[in-house]
């Protein structure tokens, strides 16, 4: 039977065939198991089957990656670095690039320091279990590089995980394809939680995403982390808003004070991102959408919870009450389509 993943934790559940019951091994939660949810599995152990027997994807010289660009960086050694990318753009305080196997940020020599705590934060993260450690660690950044190129700019080489996406590029989606996002959004937020951190930076141009089997990625944004209660250092654009707004010696706004970091920031974070994802501009738009199920909608417009537990658990019984039973809900998208609609500036609809 396929993996089991636990709604509370994101842990994977230890099957027990007597009682017909899933068990969390790390939160202790318990999960019946309905012939539905049987069906539902074996069909997602029959896909992972099918992707184990595909044929090897084309190398970076044939097929459409030979449609890549070209770019070549100098190290300060003077070494020559060649990469090929689908996609570059901005991304908050560096440049990325989106190569075939790997994400490239390059930051200007006068954010050196938040290159650093890219690396720095992310490196961090620990985990309750090496389990859990095993299945989370793929979401987040794995550095295969990094080096100053001759101008003083820093380079970051991050491993790609294969059928991984910019999600910005994915366009505008059907409501049940959010939703996903946000299970995966709430999930990764759970894990800052476990470390104290917050990311300030939770927004659709520094994830990624595997359409084919409904995974996010958390590589970008980390120039911006910290830890929960500290000074914020900054924060995209679209997420400061969402931050402590600091009062003064008499608890007025504003004040000179920088925002300290807090959980609320990234969960506030994800509904924006959902917003947008349905093809709004804000969250206050969705006002308008009579055909998103109403808890879903209200969901998205009240104000977050405090923690990343609690608004988990918030948004689990927020899809149940919209969508009743889950269900994988196929995204059928090829790396073609991806960037060759992109490419010509046009956003792919579902």
């Amino acid at each position: 039977m396929a993996i089991l993943k636990c709604k509370m934790c994101g842990g994977t559940l230890d099957y027990d065939s007597a009682q017909d019951l899933a068990v969390c091994p790390y939160c202790g939660s318990k999960s019946t198991l309905f012939a539905q949810d049987k069906k539902l599995y074996e069909q997602f152990q029959n896909q992972f089957a099918a992707l184990l027997n595909q044929q090897p994807r084309p190398s970076l010289d044939e097929g459409f990656w030979v449609e890549a660009v070209r770019e070549e960086l100098i190290r300060e050694d003077g070494e020559t670095i060649e990469i090929h990318y689908l996609d570059k753009r901005p991304a908050d305080i560096c440049t990325m690039y989106t190569a075939r196997q790997s994400v490239i940020y390059v930051f200007e020599e006068k954010h050196a320091d938040y290159a650093a705590r890219y690396l720095e934060m992310s490196g961090r993260l620990a985990y309750p279990n090496p389990e859990m450690e095993r299945e989370l660690s793929n979401y987040v950044p794995k550095l295969l590089t990094k080096c100053r190129l001759s101008d003083g700019r820093i380079f970051l080489a991050i491993h790609k995980k294969e059928g991984a996406y910019p999600l910005k590029m994915l366009g505008t989606l059907l409501d049940r394809h959010v939703a996903w996002v946000i299970s995966r959004l709430e999930n990764l937020c759970c894990l800052l939680d476990y470390n104290d951190m917050v990311l300030n930076a939770l927004t659709a141009d520094n994830l990624f995403a595997d359409p084919a089997n409904h995974q996010i990625y958390l590589y970008g944004g980390w120039w911006f982390a910290g830890y929960r209660g500290a000074e914020s250092v900054g924060a995209s654009q679209e997420v400061i808003p969402y931050l402590e707004k600091p009062k003064d010696i008499l608890g007025r706004n504003p004040s000179p004070r920088r925002p300290r970091n807090r959980a609320k920031t990234d969960l506030e974070s994800i509904r924006l991102t959902a917003a947008k994802l349905l093809g709004y501009t804000d969250r206050m738009a969705l006002q308008k959408d009579a055909l998103l199920p109403k808890p879903f909608r209200k969901f998205l417009l009240e104000s977050s919870a405090s923690d990343a537990r609690t608004d988990f658990a918030k948004w689990d019984k927020t899809l149940l009450n919209a969508y009743g039973e889950r269900k994988f809900i196929p995204l059928a998208m090829t790396e073609e389509e991806i960037y060759s609609q992109n490419a010509a500036g046009e956003a792919h609809e579902i």
